[in-house]
């Protein structure tokens, strides 16, 4: 077994789960737009009522969300994001600034802008290591040594990820199509898994299949998903017999902030410190912690520091 079960174990996989699903992925989103009552997160979600109510009552279950009155007086109710799920704020910001550099047509939809208070300029989300605030890259990230638990880490993955979830055919007209793009993309367990892998050095399909224990379907379609999105590109290594592997794209290695700041959440608001393996930032040597910079003043970004200037068909 390599080395990627230090990082892909079942505490962070368990974590995952709660989000690594586009539905959640969705209120999420619209809950960071101000979004909170039931039929808001219906209609731009695009969500039927049964699925919208299951994906809340987990949000709910898992302390992501909190529901409550919308005034001491009124029977009304509302959805909001409590501290954990206030933590997931800079993957919504990577996936925002993704989605305009790498989706042709999420301009039509994304926000315009988002204006930093602080400067009151365009914030263009910079992902950066907490410790020294310079910018992280895939080449510079190292394992730390620690030691790990991970005798059942594999066999827990795999009964955690086996329920399979169904892809939405279509949505409605009045549904947001903010950071759908990534969330159909990155709204699955099994392929953040796969990505996971992918970034610390999974190639082939072998490898994936045993680091993983996926069923062989599943593991195709996934593979399938993030070939045909550009994200990893199949190429050969051997010829006698046909022999291929998988290696991530320029579009792919830019989701490597955006997946690892999603298991940093996990890190720190699910999984047990003793049983993962922290990652190092090899610049400054300290354990990583992304957080996101405003790249007009340098400033780290915080939620409330954040103005939207959505487009004119998707406000309220």
């Amino acid at each position: 077994m390599s080395s990627n079960h230090l990082v892909v174990n079942s505490a962070i996989a368990e974590s995952l789960d709660v989000i690594g699903d586009r539905w959640s992925l969705l209120i999420l989103r619209d809950a960071f737009l101000g979004r909170r009552r039931f039929e808001e997160f219906r209609r731009y979600t695009g969500a039927s009522k049964a699925t919208l109510t299951r994906r809340l009552a987990a949000l709910i279950a898992q302390g992501l969300m909190v529901k409550r009155a919308t005034s001491p007086s009124s029977r009304r109710q509302e959805y909001c994001l409590s501290a954990k799920g206030s933590g997931l704020f800079p993957v919504s910001l990577l996936a925002w600034q993704w989605e305009h550099e790498w989706l042709p047509n999420a301009s039509i939809s994304l926000p315009n802008e988002l204006i930093h208070r602080c400067c009151k300029r365009p914030i263009a989300p910079q992902a950066v290591c907490g410790h020294c605030e310079q910018g992280v890259s895939l080449d510079e990230i190292q394992l730390a040594t620690s030691a790990v638990k991970s005798g059942k880490h594999i066999n827990e993955i795999k009964s955690l990820s086996g329920q399979r979830r169904v892809r939405s055919a279509s949505a409605p007209e009045s549904a947001d199509l903010r950071l759908a793009g990534i969330s159909d993309l990155i709204g699955d367990r099994w392929t953040l898994l796969l990505l996971i892998s992918a970034f610390f050095g999974t190639k082939r399909y072998e490898a994936f299949a045993k680091q993983l224990q996926i069923a062989s379907n599943i593991l195709s379609s996934r593979l399938n998903l993030l070939v045909d999105n550009a994200v990893l590109q199949r190429q050969s290594y051997q010829d006698s017999p046909p022999r291929e592997e998988y290696k991530l794209t320029a579009k792919g290695v830019s989701l490597f902030a955006i997946v690892i700041a999603m298991r940093q959440w996990a890190v720190e608001w699910e999984a047990d410190p003793d049983a993962v393996a922290g990652l190092l930032h090899g610049s400054c040597g300290a354990l990583l912690g992304i957080k996101v910079k405003c790249g007009s003043c340098g400033e780290i970004v915080a939620r409330e520091d954040i103005e939207y200037a959505l487009p004119d068909d998707n406000t309220e």
